[in-house]
């Protein structure tokens, strides 16, 4: 049986962070007269984690965070099963997956900041540069260029294989739910049936709204 679990803003969410993601590397590593459209991508990112965090409490409800975000404790325990080479099904996220969200949101929160905190005195100086001292934008831009940009590679490249080794060791797809929205449930879940995310066109339109006003909010207060 399948059940509605990512709602369609959530999936574009996704699949736009990969975009801009994979665009943001572009353009900085294929030339250096891309520096203005590497910032435009980094307020992109930025229109579109607040979108996320917002979402996070109004969405459909897996993409909530109160549906996967559990304690610390719950995550080293789901942590340590996998190591062991065991797992349980889980509708949405399970804890270690909610925890993985959070924190490459909070990193990729991070590199946008840095980034448009930066100022590589050549080509470009970052909007919020001149709310901070000169201290702080010297830190930033180590970080958005030599400590952040590797740390989300890493999460990247460990969320990825994550992907890969629970396709291969457990048998769970979770790139095809991602993708149309809904998840084959075991059927011993025919009884206890988990509730769908809502994902009517009202809410995919009010996620158009506030995602269209969110950008219009970034792109005319952080001016390139």
């Amino acid at each position: 049986m399948k059940l509605r679990i990512w709602d369609l803003p959530t999936r574009v969410f996704h699949f736009l962070l990969i975009l801009a993601l994979l665009g943001s590397f572009a353009t900085i590593y294929l030339s250096d007269d891309l520096v203005l459209w590497h910032a435009r991508i980094g307020l992109f990112f930025l229109s579109l984690l607040i979108f996320r965090l917002i979402w996070g409490f109004c969405g459909g409800h897996w993409s909530r965070f109160q549906s996967f975000v559990t304690s610390p404790v719950s995550a080293l325990r789901a942590l340590g099963d996998t190591a062991r080479g065991r797992t349980t099904f889980t509708t949405g996220h399970n804890p270690l997956g909610g925890w993985s969200v959070l924190l490459m949101m909070t990193l990729l929160l991070a590199q946008v900041i840095s980034g448009l905190s930066s100022d590589d005195e050549v080509a470009f100086s970052g909007p919020l540069t001149q709310y901070i001292s000169a201290a702080w934008v010297e830190r930033a831009t180590w970080y958005h260029t030599e400590v952040g940009v590797w740390l989300i590679v890493l999460v990247v490249s460990v969320h990825v294989l994550m992907i890969f080794w629970y396709r291969k060791r457990y048998g769970h797809d979770l790139v095809t739910p991602m993708i149309t929205g809904d998840k084959e449930l075991p059927v011993e879940t025919e009884h206890h049936l988990p509730p769908a995310s809502q994902d009517s066109s009202k809410d995919r339109l009010q996620a158009l709204v506030m995602f269209a006003l969110i950008a219009v909010l970034v792109y005319s207060s952080l001016k390139l």
